[in-house]
């Protein structure tokens, strides 16, 4: 097989895609896992609000805190690989705190949970910068499915294997996962050298930039009104069927993040992303206007799962990486993960005012907002290239001239 050179322009070895897809599949199954652990612990402990709010605040401001370090660490300063592995050691070092998670004073926990926040996030872009730099633009969409759909699998069978465990134990099982990850990477280490003479663009630069801004804003509009709207659809859904959603859309996510994976590297990005946008809203617009009507619930399961198929494998992992092209990717996926992973504070402080929000007022105004985020859309450029679409238009034309030419011979 061919090797691999930094900029993706010739083949990537297995040993490479393998690493990476570890490690990116790692950095989102260690932020669900930590996460979920300190939302029961708030359930269980019946804390109050504020308390819930210390917290799981304590968590996200860690996690925003380490990701916009490790991203600039690894930019300017440290060797990606040494992030990576400082990321790994960080995290199975606090592990150690576990042992107190179910018994210790709020203050601790609250210093415990920040902690777990920095742990967390420090090696998030630079998991995510390694996978994009060892795809390109060609095959970005078809392996970000890929990856989308291993995550997916990951994190139900996570969430089966750990249910059985108490809180600590969870952490501690996961710790194990942990152990592996640091061996894989120093045992690959080659496969995770990164460039010297690659371009390291500043983050003002990156904002400035026309296509960025045109993406970034339809995904910072979906993760504000995905948070605000969680407690209120939770709510209004009830427990039973909010958790049997949450699996319909689990397994109809993981399918549609393969197609649509492939689908990406044949019709582009930028359709994909206006179709989800305006899918969802469609969604919540069946919710506004057919409210006590159960079947709406149903479609809206269905709706929202495939949605989420096509945003984590554009905006979670190929856009950015496509918007960054032949230069240092890490910033990239900074600006592209903060506004998921800080949108989870805004849910925490809209929470104790669900039962005062109108159920109809809200999926009304989600389902503008979703139609409104399409606008941005419309003006951004596609972000694979010209070249690949006009090839695959031109095979498909050919294709279909050698059925006329044979039926009619």
């Amino acid at each position: 097989m061919q090797q691999t050179g930094f900029k993706g322009k010739t083949g990537t070895s297995v040993s490479k895609y393998f690493v990476v897809f570890v490690l990116a599949t790692t950095a989102f199954a260690y932020y669900y896992t930590m996460s979920n652990v300190l939302t029961e612990i708030t359930k269980n402990l019946g804390m109050t609000q504020m308390e819930k709010l210390l917290i799981m605040g304590a968590f996200y401001v860690g996690v925003g805190f380490s990701t916009v370090t490790g991203a600039f660490l690894s930019s300017r300063h440290v060797h990606r690989r040494t992030i990576l592995h400082l990321w790994l050691l960080l995290a199975i070092f606090s592990s150690l705190f576990s042992i107190w998670i179910e018994s210790a004073p709020i203050t601790t926990l609250a210093t415990i949970s920040l902690f777990w926040g920095i742990a967390v996030g420090l090696g998030m872009p630079a998991c995510m910068a390694s996978f994009a730099d060892s795809t390109t633009a060609e095959n970005r969409g078809s392996l970000g499915g890929i990856l989308a759909f291993v995550f997916n699998i990951c994190l139900f069978s996570l969430a089966l294997l750990l249910s059985t465990l108490t809180l600590t134990y969870r952490v501690q099982a996961f710790t194990i996962w942990l152990l592996i990850n640091l061996g894989i990477s120093f045992l690959f280490r080659k496969e995770l050298e990164q460039a010297n003479d690659i371009k390291i663009p500043r983050l003002s630069s990156i904002l400035s930039e026309r296509r960025v801004f045109l993406y970034l804003i339809p995904w910072i509009m979906f993760c504000l009104v995905n948070s605000l709207e969680t407690p209120v659809l939770r709510n209004f859904f009830g427990t039973e069927f909010a958790d049997f959603g949450a699996v319909i859309e689990s397994a109809i996510s993981s399918v549609c993040a393969l197609i649509v994976g492939f689908l990406a590297d044949r019709i582009g990005r930028k359709i994909i992303a206006i179709a989800g946008f305006a899918l969802l809203g469609i969604g919540y617009a069946a919710l506004g206007l057919l409210t006590n009507v159960q079947v709406s619930w149903y479609f809206y399961a269905v709706v929202d799962g495939i949605a989420w198929g096509m945003f984590v494998v554009l905006f979670f992992i190929v856009l950015w990486g496509d918007l960054a092209n032949d230069m240092f990717k890490d910033k990239y996926y900074l600006l592209g993960g903060l506004p998921f992973l800080l949108s989870w504070f805004v849910q925490l402080l809209i929470e104790p005012y669900v039962e005062s929000i109108s159920v109809y007022a809200a999926f009304s105004l989600a389902a503008f907002f979703l139609f409104l985020a399409v606008l941005p859309l419309m003006y951004a450029p596609e972000t694979l290239p010209e070249k690949r679409i006009k090839e695959r238009e031109l095979k498909t034309y050919i294709e279909k001239a050698k059925k006329v030419k044979k039926k009619y011979a």
